[in-house]
């Protein structure tokens, strides 16, 4: 079976699977009493709208890097095989111009889903947002009388300001909403860092994630807010909805998000008792800066395809043959691109002082391994060049199928098959552009 048949054939299925379940929420919205059944069909829309796919991925990708207070940082974003590029992210080195927040840095990845705006309008407002709430503006005196130091006090003052900021920033964004004649439907995830020089405070909402990798330690990472968790599921059925295929009335996969209006109608409730909650969970850390070697935050088109520690293990790996952040950055896009990640995918990688520094032996037998890559893909494309009728969907997809045992088997202990990845589209793009 040819390459481009196989790939109607699954065109063909995913378009029956979808208009099954819009089918099935029909259904099953015209057999409920409450007023949350008025919308299934949209939400079974929306879910329609976010599996839209490309015939192939758009693999380009926006790059930026620095360095935070001594902290090298980069940035890797890709839209990948989604219809819309709908991640958004932020990176400011210096949160405000007064201390103690000029010796501090803000990270964070908005995963949009339903449209670009909620996602869009997060990524613009909330540090400002977080900057004007009370707690905030406490800590400023707070810090000053303790000089600098950040004890028990100013950390519960922060978690505290944190939630405030998520919650005043969802509620103008509702009032945005209902301001205009165009309802805004459209949510985003957050993952959001605040870097001190002697804490990482992180504040999570939705299923993107953080991932703090610690020389010879366990790996610290935030808990996705799914809703087919205990503690979810409870919220969302008291607020008269249901989980069903492990989302919000059968239609979205997380139960926190900035924006999401039409999970937070139900009249009488807080908008913290509601089926979608803007509420992070924040997470506290101490810095080690003996053991702490980088930061990971990045949306779920990352981790649907590697757990906690694969990623770091991968991000590892690479440190060990390059100081290019921006490329380790572009690789883990790449490897997760080859190991079947269908969404938008954004990451930002923070590398500390402890962070792995590139080793010779690493890079020698990285090389020896690149140029084993090289060789079979030269071999494959031959192969296909030798067929008349060619291939029209031959791509980096069908070279890393085709790649082999010989291949995998080469790969040097520690490194991800699926790194070969970036070798095989380079390649193949200096192969586009000889043809063109």
């Amino acid at each position: 079976m040819s390459w481009v048949v196989l790939r109607e054939i699954i065109g063909t299925l995913k378009k029956h699977i979808l208009n099954s379940i819009l089918l099935l929420l029909s259904r099953l919205s015209s057999h409920r009493q409450k007023q949350v059944s008025s919308s299934d069909q949209t939400e079974a829309y929306f879910y329609i709208l976010m599996g839209a796919f490309l015939d192939k991925p758009k693999t380009e990708k926006q790059n930026s890097y620095g360095v935070a207070h001594g902290a090298r940082y980069a940035v890797a974003s890709m839209q990948g095989w989604r219809v819309d590029m709908e991640d958004a992210h932020v990176v400011k080195i210096q949160i405000a111009d007064k201390p103690p927040f000029d010796k501090w840095s803000f990270f964070a990845v908005f995963d949009g889903h339903a449209g670009t705006k909620a996602a869009q309008h997060s990524a613009e407002n909330i540090l400002k947002t977080l900057l004007e709430t009370p707690q905030f503006q406490k800590v400023v005196e707070k810090m000053s009388d303790k000089k600098n130091t950040m004890d028990k006090e100013v950390i519960a003052l922060l978690e505290e300001g944190i939630k405030r900021g998520f919650l005043n920033l969802d509620a103008k964004m509702q009032e945005r909403s209902e301001q205009s004649d165009d309802k805004e439907r459209s949510g985003t995830t957050a993952i959001c860092a605040i870097v001190t020089p002697s804490h990482i405070l992180l504040a999570n909402l939705g299923d993107s994630r953080a991932v703090l990798s610690r020389r010879d330690k366990d790996i610290i990472g935030t808990e996705d807010h799914k809703p087919f968790l205990p503690k979810e599921r409870e919220r969302i059925v008291k607020a008269g909805g249901s989980v069903m295929i492990q989302r919000v009335n059968g239609s979205l996969a997380v139960s926190r998000a900035l924006g999401d209006f039409e999970y937070k109608s139900v009249p009488d409730l807080k908008v913290t008792e509601q089926l979608v909650s803007p509420e992070p969970d924040i997470y506290a850390i101490e810095r080690n800066h003996k053991e702490d070697e980088f930061l990971l935050l990045a949306c779920d088109g990352i981790y649907d395809v590697m757990d906690n520690s694969e990623l770091c293990d991968f991000v590892q790996s690479r440190l060990r043959i390059t100081d290019d952040l921006s490329s380790v950055a572009n690789q883990i896009l790449d490897a997760c691109l080859s190991k079947g990640s269908r969404d938008n995918m954004t990451v930002i990688l923070l590398c500390f002082e402890a962070a792995p520094k590139v080793d010779s032996e690493a890079v020698k037998k990285e090389e020896e391994w690149r140029a084993k890559i090289a060789e079979r893909v030269k071999e494959i494309l031959a192969q296909e060049d030798a067929k008349s009728d060619g291939r029209e969907s031959f791509d980096a997809d069908h070279v890393m199928q085709e790649l082999g045992s010989v291949v995998k088997s080469a790969c040097p202990r520690g490194v991800n098959f699926h790194a070969a990845r970036t070798v095989v589209d380079s390649i193949l793009s200096q192969r586009q552009q000889n043809q063109s």
